[in-house]
């Protein structure tokens, strides 16, 4: 009987050891990872506008966030700026990724601004009556340009708008919808230029947004209109004019979050600012062009690659 008595003890001894061990080593695993329990019952809905460009940038927001120990949802592509930003208001969003010329003009009904530290004040201080906050805007431009084969530029000497404005008669045009009605594209041209030629092409047509880089690949037109982050601009090797008149609004790109979010994990806005530092004309081409281009990359490798080789996740 004796036997039995010490047996149960020395099991129940090694049964509590054992325990104490598993409870020892959970709590080191929750620490080591830097996630605590504040920060895994964190969850955050991420979405973006259905192109390229956006879905890549909100997908780097979710995997930042899923880095930091949050439950992420994902409402990737939900199409044009109207749907997303109402979203985002109604609570069915926590952020996604938007430019400070739709912000300015669109959401705000600002008129365009050149002076950039103008154009961040206002945004901060716009989007605050939705309960919204306007985080670091990142240095690519994703604002309408022209576009072109650098053979095409060495024979007639494009280096800015201004170059192209005296050649326009030589060349053509090609461009997508609206492009040719709107006052901020080429009739504003043609008033920025009436005394100095105009701005009136040998010849000019409308081609699909999508398709718009085909014409001068397959030699039908010799400009295009185009994004600065467009990742045909590096693939295709297409000489990008200067808008040397300053034409174009700014289309910097920045996460534009719900503010509680923000006051319950304050750490949010220096991780999204340091992935803004780094999305620039060239880096965002490049995962551009790796998900649009020949290869077909999908979006999740890209933006895993991007952030990884920036220590932005582990």
């Amino acid at each position: 009987m004796k036997k039995n008595i010490l047996a149960l003890s020395v099991l129940a001894i090694s049964t509590a050891t054992v325990l104490a061990g598993c409870g020892s080593g959970a709590s080191k695993e929750a620490s080591a990872g830097g996630t605590t329990s504040k920060k895994t019952d964190m969850a955050m809905t991420v979405g973006s506008k259905d192109n390229t460009e956006n879905h890549l940038i909100g997908e780097m927001y979710a995997e930042i966030f899923e880095d930091m120990g949050m439950k992420v949802t994902r409402k990737l592509s939900l199409g044009g700026t109207a749907p997303t930003f109402e979203a985002l208001k109604k609570g069915d969003l926590d952020i996604y990724p938007e430019y400070t010329g739709t912000g300015l003009t669109v959401m705000l009904k600002q008129p365009v601004e050149k002076d950039q530290k103008k154009v961040e004040q206002t945004l901060s201080e716009g989007f605050k009556q939705w309960n919204l906050e306007w985080l670091e805007s990142a240095p690519e431009n994703a604002t309408y340009g022209f576009a072109t084969k650098k053979e095409t530029a060495d024979k007639y000497k494009l280096e800015s708008i201004s170059d192209l404005a005296k050649h326009s008669s030589e060349l053509t045009l090609s461009y997508p919808q609206e492009f040719d009605v709107r006052d901020d594209s080429l009739p504003g041209l043609q008033k920025a230029y009436k005394d100095k030629g105009g701005f009136k092409f040998k010849k000019q047509f409308q081609i699909d947004y999508s398709l718009r880089y085909n014409p001068l690949k397959e030699g039908q037109s010799d400009v295009t209109v185009s994004v600065g982050t467009d990742g045909q601009i590096s693939g295709m090797g297409l000489k990008l004019l200067k808008d040397d008149i300053s034409f174009f609004p700014i289309y910097h790109v920045a996460p534009l979050v719900r503010k509680e979010k923000l006051d319950k994990e304050p750490a949010i806005k220096e991780r999204l600012n340091k992935l803004s530092k780094l999305l620039t004309d060239e880096a965002v081409q490049k995962m551009n062009w790796q998900v649009d281009g020949p290869d077909k990359k999908e979006i999740e490798a890209v933006t895993k690659a991007f952030l990884k080789e920036n220590k932005l996740i582990k």
